[in-house]
């Protein structure tokens, strides 16, 4: 690849900004990101209170990424410094995820990684007594070296740097895109916007999420899915009280983080949920747009599997008032890994994307994996497993962390408008969501 050639990417999420990043970074001085909105960008899953770093996987290859991503959210050095907050991460398993939970602590023991070890529910109420919930028939791994990063402010610091080593974001109606264009020859040659505006490029690079089947045929390769979160608003004496507590995640159920700066509790449920039902594309489960409905919220269902998971761990909190419920919109694929590929029916035109709402952590390098993918230098490893199966499913059978049932959000109810009758969120929870 030619270092002055055009480059457009699609989606100013994780990937997609660590890619532009990542080329700059090479020296590629002609690379341009288009998004619907200024970063972070509202239906980026990226755009969020926080998420877990961390570099548990019962696969060998993830936690290899894992520990390199670590080292960069820990350097002093990096732009990212001073954002990730060692916590520890308490993972829990039952009968569906004991499996994963059982390889992921094998395969850290065999690659040296991490100071991880089981607790029984005893161990971990005695170690936290915050934690006052029965906890009943839990499975708990504990590894003292993960944590949490504010997402929304990271993805805006490295969207800040891709910018001052002279990447070109362009937003609103211009950055909005409809379809991509072709010539006669089946080669991506760009994408319209909303606005009319036809961008041109000689390389095309998709990273726009579950948003991904308005864009190719991939209604059989990914699959839209959204974490149902809510937050808390904790007082002083409460953020004294929860601020030592680890992220506990019960792979099952949902995922409890410690407050943040400003005093905010995130928490998600495991149980997520597809959109079949709202979806433009036909047979294609897509995001439901925060930018077309920006009060709607979180299910009536998919809160009450929270208030459950809260009674287990941290009853006390379990029927206090959200101070706001989101859908976080992100894409899985069959076989449980990244696209980070060719798109096989076009020339010119790339796909990296496909999170899995577990992709976010590798935001400082995965781009650098996918500039490796367009010069030809993925490791054969990484290219295999990433790439485009045209609807297949896995080779061999992968091990899912999350393998509640979907349910779509057709069947379920109360999450339109619901938002509308929740207190303001303050200001600090508006800029980040």
């Amino acid at each position: 690849m030619s270092k002055s050639q055009s480059i457009l990417i699609i989606g100013g999420g994780a990937f997609g900004t660590s890619t532009a990043y990542h080329l700059a970074l090479r020296g590629y001085t002609h690379v341009r990101v288009l998004d619907r909105y200024d970063t972070p960008s509202h239906d980026a899953a990226s755009t969020d209170l926080n998420k877990i770093v961390r570099a548990d996987y019962p696969d060998p290859m993830y936690l290899k990424m894992g520990v390199e991503a670590m080292e960069i959210w820990k350097s002093p050095t990096s732009f990212l410094q001073g954002l990730f907050h060692q916590t520890g991460w308490l993972m829990a398993a039952h009968e569906l995820t004991i499996g994963w939970l059982q390889k992921a602590y094998a395969t850290a023991k065999s690659l040296g990684h991490g100071d991880t070890r089981w607790l029984s529910s005893e161990d971990v109420k005695r170690q936290w007594p915050v934690i006052t919930g029965p906890m009943e028939g839990w499975k708990n791994v504990w590894n003292s070296e993960a944590g949490w990063v504010p997402s929304s402010q990271a993805l805006v610091r490295m969207a800040r740097e891709a910018q001052a080593e002279g990447v070109v974001y362009i937003t609103g109606d211009d950055g909005y895109v409809t379809k991509l264009l072709y010539d006669d020859k089946n080669t991506c040659v760009g994408a319209l916007t909303a606005s009319g505006r036809a961008h041109f490029a000689d390389t095309v690079i998709v990273s726009n999420g579950s948003a991904i089947p308005t864009l190719v045929d991939a209604k059989d390769e990914s699959i839209g899915t959204a974490g149902c979160l809510v937050v808390i608003k904790l007082t002083p004496a409460e953020i004294e009280r929860y601020k030592r507590m680890p992220i506990i995640d019960d792979m099952e159920h949902g995922i409890a983080f410690p407050p943040d700066d400003h005093g905010l509790m995130k928490i998600i449920c495991n149980h997520s949920i597809t959109n079949y039902a709202y979806s433009t594309v036909p047979g294609a489960s897509i995001t439901h747009s925060h930018g077309d409905h920006p009060y709607d919220g979180i299910p009536r269902e998919i809160e009450a599997d929270i208030r459950k998971f809260l009674r287990d761990i941290l009853p006390e909190l379990a029927e206090r008032p959200w101070v706001t419920t989101r859908m976080c919109w992100d894409c899985h694929t069959k076989d449980l890994h990244f696209r980070i590929c060719p798109y096989p029916k076009a020339r010119n035109l790339y796909i990296a994307t496909c999170g899995a709402h577990h992709g976010f952590k590798f935001m400082p390098i995965i781009g650098r994996y996918v500039v490796d993918m367009l010069e030809g230098k993925l490791s054969e490893q990484h290219a295999r497993a990433w790439s485009w199966k045209s609807g297949r499913g896995p080779e061999a059978e992968l091990l899912d962390p999350h393998p509640y049932q979907y349910r779509d959000l057709g069947e379920l109810t109360g999450w339109k408008d619901r938002n509308r009758d929740l207190a303001p969120p303050s200001r600090a929870l508006r800029a980040l969501l």
